[in-house]
């Protein structure tokens, strides 16, 4: 008889994080991501309803053969564009493989960060997503 792994669920409020789009949840979230892409077993991290703040956050090195990360929630960056200066990426995804992203909002909150080049000051010149992957990978998928 065939051994089937029990599928895990990483829920970042269980992790510390809070949707109320003021608290910093970035470690709640790198640390699911960590816990999820070293499960043997099939992983999801979930997201539920909310605004999350998460500062610079970079997700590497997930080579599992299926990590979902399931967002029904709003990904909100600082609203203070010099937290991340001239980071080149607010989030990143980089040498993952097997890896679904399904659902979110993404809100780069970047009203301030328009405002000032409209000004003619010296700004930062922003940051953005990213998904840095391998020309072979064909199992990041994003919905």
């Amino acid at each position: 008889m065939a051994q089937y792994a029990t599928a895990v669920t990483y829920n970042v409020v269980n992790l510390g994080a809070k949707g109320d789009g003021r608290t910093d949840s970035t470690k709640a979230f790198l640390d699911a991501w960590t816990a999820a892409c070293g499960s043997a077993s099939p992983a999801t991290i979930y997201v539920p309803h909310g605004r999350y703040l998460l500062r610079k956050a970079v997700f590497r090195d997930c080579n599992s053969h299926a990590t979902t990360f399931r967002i029904d929630a709003t990904l909100v960056a600082p609203s203070d564009y010099h937290v991340i200066d001239d980071a080149a990426n607010w989030l990143a995804f980089q040498d993952v493989t097997g890896v679904s992203i399904i659902g979110g909002v993404l809100d780069g909150q970047g009203t301030g960060l328009w405002a000032c080049k409209r000004s003619g000051k010296n700004c930062p010149s922003g940051a953005s997503g990213h998904w840095d992957l391998p020309s072979q990978t064909t199992s990041l998928s994003v919905d």
